[in-house]
């Protein structure tokens, strides 16, 4: 990719911020201690030039112990522009690294659900169970409306996030952007289609995933965009193309071709030769992936339709570090720190 742009630097920073607090311990001040954090660290994050506020959230889902040591999951907020009022970021949480539930069941869920539109499509699109599981929290999940003592209320407190975003069209003009990183990427491309296909009031019908669906942008006034980085491919080639003729251009793909997490699920094939001469994949890694593209061709048999890449990709490489010294850390570096590098960051600033 070439130089990035002053937009994907601006979301690129939102989406490591979303993982600020992700390892702290779970109790009811978590959520508001994030967002202090998250507040302390806006005014001279990295590319975000002390613009930018919390205005929703941020809303926390958490797992129900013991199904994993931290139950910390999915985290969205949404920031707001002081110089341009009209422009929004609905930043979305990744993978929290030490969260097992989250990784079997937002991560490596392969089989496929049906996406829900608002008028029927044949044949209709598909998205993975991590990404239709993960966007139900991301829709569903509301900043907590009980404030504990010694905090500052949370804004947007009770309120979806589609109740939010439908409160800030009745004013005129918006420019909404999704973003996130990893899980995130994933999350942040279905969020953006799910409210493109809504606008203009237009009902979703009854589904599993978010019910009711409120009045929503009646006179579709909001410009919607999304910024992905280094997401999954979230569903199968119906929904790429549904993808396509909604979102076209307003959709920016950004991947490391050295990361593993992009391949997923559909370039697996490519992982063992990733690092190759240096660094191979182990027996057990190896064995692993086996295991996984059986359960892919298994899911993309039963579906009819086989994993597809959404569109405008927006590749860059991230070089080798000579200090990694297997395959497992060299992937970690180029899903984290390659990216850090290429905008400017450093999530330890955020964690």
């Amino acid at each position: 990719m070439p130089t990035p742009t002053d937009n994907e630097l601006t979301n690129a920073s939102m989406a490591f911020l979303a993982y600020t607090g992700q390892f702290l311990s779970v109790d009811q001040t978590t959520v508001f201690e994030t967002a202090n954090k998250i507040n302390s660290l806006l005014p001279t994050y990295p590319n975000l030039d002390n613009d930018w506020v919390i205005v929703w959230g941020p809303a926390l889902y958490c797992t129900t112990p013991p199904k994993t040591p931290n139950p910390q999951a999915n985290l969205t907020f949404v920031a707001r522009s002081l110089s341009s009022l009209n422009n929004y970021i609905v930043a979305t949480r990744g993978t929290v690294a030490n969260n097992v539930w989250e990784w079997l069941t937002e991560d490596l869920a392969v089989s496929f659900d049906p996406w829900p539109t608002p008028a029927p499509q044949k044949p209709t699109p598909h998205v993975s169970s991590s990404t239709f599981f993960a966007l139900s929290y991301a829709l569903n999940t509301v900043p907590p409306t009980a404030t504990p003592s010694g905090y500052s209320p949370l804004p947007g407190a009770g309120q979806t996030l589609a109740a939010y975003l439908e409160s800030i069209t009745t004013n005129g003009p918006v420019n909404i952007s999704f973003t996130g990183h990893s899980l995130g990427g994933a999350i942040a491309p279905a969020l953006a289609l799910w409210f493109k296909q809504a606008q203009g009031n237009v009902q979703i019908p009854q589904n599993s995933l978010f019910y009711p669906m409120p009045a929503w942008d009646v006179n579709s006034v909001a410009t919607i965009s999304c910024v992905s980085l280094a997401g999954a491919t979230p569903g199968d080639k119906v929904f790429s193309g549904y993808f396509q003729q909604l979102l076209g251009s307003d959709y920016d793909r950004i991947y490391n071709t050295n990361d593993t997490v992009p391949y997923g699920f559909a370039g697996l094939s490519q992982l063992p030769g990733l690092y190759l001469p240096t660094l191979p994949m182990t027996t057990a890694e190896q064995a692993a992936l086996t295991g996984l593209e059986a359960k892919v061709k298994l899911a993309q048999t039963t579906n009819g339709s086989a994993y597809t890449v959404l569109p405008n990709a927006n590749p860059f490489t991230g070089a080798l570090n000579s200090s990694c010294t297997s395959y497992a850390a060299e992937a970690l570096y180029q899903h984290i720190a390659a990216y850090e590098q290429q905008f400017g960051l450093s999530v330890s600033n955020g964690v």
